[in-house]
């Protein structure tokens, strides 16, 4: 082969390695150029203690065989009641937990509590009452006649639990399976065990001028179960967006890293476990997708822990939604990648 051959074939292979490293540089930087406001900019995964939770502890729903849930019309449909329909529900879901129908009590009166058309001090004794049959329902072993939500699994040889949450497609966090069984390990669980398994998933609204969160569950087909109400702090200015949204695939986190926003003072990522580190004391972090026709576009928000805890029930972050730590907790054990739904209300 000629120099002058040589030569040409040597340029040609610079120019189409430097394409490749133009088009990878463009592909991981591109979604961070975007526009859009934002608080915490966590990344979607690559954090190197965020990855704390593993398969067998975080619960992560499975891309290949758990597809995109479509918005649930009788969830999105809750709201709506009148103010005589909710307290007809109310009525009669109390009549039905006095005769001992607990799931039906409880179908009934989760729907009037989230219908959001109680009068407040109706609504607040209905959401203890549905908080203390979450205890005994949900989130003990117990498991009652007629209930949806619940069920007994016996485990077979060489089963471990994030595979028997997969293929039973409950759509629940493991961490909230050993919780429930009072188990601490999942490697403890053996063939012939018998475990109750909860049928998912949980799902949250989150009501800005209430600073509240709702918490249910309710699985395609069946009627909601209430769970538990919390107080949130949401951004300031209207900065959170409304609509419906749901966790993202890969964006559950603990200790996640928090990268600064463009319009924040601070300049540079801090670290979970670094000063004025200010997502919590566990780093927990859920980061929130778009499906609605006003969430879509944006990018960035999220449900996290906080270090100024006299935030919560005020309206003063950058556009997420914070929890106390001891709240946050309970909502990254219940909510589960793309699967659980979030709506936010003005």
């Amino acid at each position: 082969m000629r120099a002058s051959s040589r030569r040409n074939l040597v340029r040609l292979l610079l120019v189409v390695v430097l394409l490749a490293v133009v088009a990878v540089l463009a592909w991981h930087f591109w979604p961070h150029l975007k526009g859009g406001p934002r608080e915490p900019n966590v990344p979607d995964a690559n954090a190197a203690d965020a990855n704390a939770a593993d398969a067998n502890t975080a619960g992560a729903g499975d891309a290949t065989t758990h597809p995109a849930p479509a918005p649930n019309g009788e969830v999105l449909k809750l709201r709506k009641l009148s103010a005589a329909q909710a307290i007809a529900a109310a009525e009669k879901g109390s009549r039905l937990l006095a005769a001992k129908k607990l799931a039906e009590g409880r179908a009934e009166l989760s729907k009037a509590v989230l219908s959001g058309a109680l009068p407040p001090a109706t609504e607040t004794a209905a959401r203890k009452t549905l908080a203390d049959l979450a205890e005994k329902m949900i989130f003990s072993r117990e498991i009652f006649d007629g209930d949806p939500y619940a069920m007994q699994y016996t485990f077979k040889t060489r089963e471990v639990l994030a595979k028997v949450e997969r293929k039973l497609k409950l759509h629940v966090p493991t961490q909230m399976l050993l919780k429930v069984n009072g188990i601490r390990d999942a490697r403890s669980i053996r063939a012939g065990q018998t475990l109750k398994v909860i049928l998912g998933p949980f799902h949250a609204i989150v009501d800005k001028s209430g600073f509240t969160m709702d918490l249910y569950l309710q699985r395609e087909g069946n009627p909601p179960a209430f769970v538990r109400r919390l107080r949130v702090g949401v951004g300031k200015d209207g900065t959170t967006p409304v609509g419906l949204w749901r966790v993202g695939l890969g964006k559950k986190l603990v200790r996640a890293p928090w990268n600064p926003p463009p319009n924040s003072p601070i300049r540079k990522s801090i670290a979970w476990g670094q000063p004025d580190y200010p997502l919590g004391k566990m780093g927990y972090w859920l980061g929130l997708e778009g499906i609605g026709a006003n969430t879509r576009m944006h990018e960035g928000y999220g449900i996290h822990g906080t270090n100024v805890p006299e935030s919560i029930g005020r309206a003063e972050s950058l556009g997420c939604i914070r929890l106390a730590d001891s709240d946050i907790e309970l909502v990254f054990s219940l909510l589960y990648e793309k699967w659980s739904t979030v709506r936010v209300l003005p």
